[in-house]
C-alpha cells in the first residue's frame, strides 16, 4: 500500500518563559484566522492512489522534540514498505534530527524536506528541534529531496547549503518566489509524490 505522511510545521521555544512572552507580545493576524486551503490538505484530496496521512503532532504552538518523537514512534509501525515521509518547516527539522539520531530499520521510498531550518541563530522558535547534523539520512530513505525558496522570510535560503553539505546525494528543488510555501496548492510536490 502506498502511503504518504505529511508532517506539519510549528514553533518550539527554548523555555516556557519565551513561549509565554511570545503569546503575550505576538499579534493575531486576522487573515490567518479565515479558512484558506493549504497544500497539505490539497495533496490529501488530489492524490488518490495512496493513503495520505495528516497526523497532528502534539502542541504545534510550543512543540517539544521528545513529545514529537514519542508520537512518531507510535506512527512508524503503521507504515508499510511503500511509504514516503514529507516534513514541512519544523516537521522537516524533526525528520532530519530524528532520522539522524535513529535511522529506520527499513528505508522509506522517499524523504522530502520542505523549507527546513538547520540551526540559524536569527530564526526564533527552533527550541528543541535545532539540527546539529543531517548526515546519515540516506540510511532511512532511498531518495531524499530538499525544497526551498530563495525568498523564504521564515527560514533563510542559506540554510539549504547546510543540508546540501550533509546530504550531497539529495535532489534539490529551488524556487524563486514561493515564500515559506504558504500556498493553497503545491503541484511540483504532488508530481514528485505520484512518481
Amino acid at each position: 500500500m502506498k502511503q504518504i505522511v505529511l508532517i506539519h510545521g510549528g514553533s518550539s521555544f527554548d523555555n516556557y518563559e519565551r513561549y509565554l512572552n511570545s503569546l503575550k507580545n505576538g499579534s493575531i493576524n486576522y487573515e490567518r484566522l479565515l479558512w484558506a486551503q493549504k497544500w497539505r490538505e490539497w495533496l490529501a484530496q488530489e492524490i488518490v492512489d495512496a493513503d495520505v496521512l495528516l497526523p497532528d503532532f502534539p502542541n504545534k504552538q510550543n512543540a517539544q522534540y521528545e513529545e514529537w518523537k514519542i508520537y512518531f514512534e507510535k506512527l512508524l509501525p503503521l507504515l508499510g514498505d511503500d511509504a514516503q515521509l514529507v516534513g514541512y518547516s519544523l516537521g522537516a527539522m524533526f525528520l532530519a534530527r530524528y532520522l539522524h539520531e535513529s535511522p529506520l530499520d527499513s528505508p522509506v521510498r522517499r524523504l522530502v524536506l520542505v523549507s527546513p531550518c538547520y540551526d540559524d541563530e536569527s530564526v526564533e522558535d527552533l527550541g528543541s528541534f535545532r539540527v546539529m547534523s543531517a548526515t546519515g539520512l540516506e540510511k532511512s530513505a532511498r531518495e531524499i529531496h530538499l525544497f526551498h525558496s530563495k525568498d523564504d522570510p521564515v527560514v533563510p535560503f542559506t540554510e539549504l547549503d547546510k543540508f546540501q553539505r550533509d546530504l550531497p546525494t539529495a535532489t534539490v528543488h529551488i524556487f524563486e518566489d514561493r515564500n515559506h510555501f504558504f500556498q493553497p496548492t503545491f503541484p511540483e510536490l504532488k508530481e514528485l509524490l505520484e512518481k
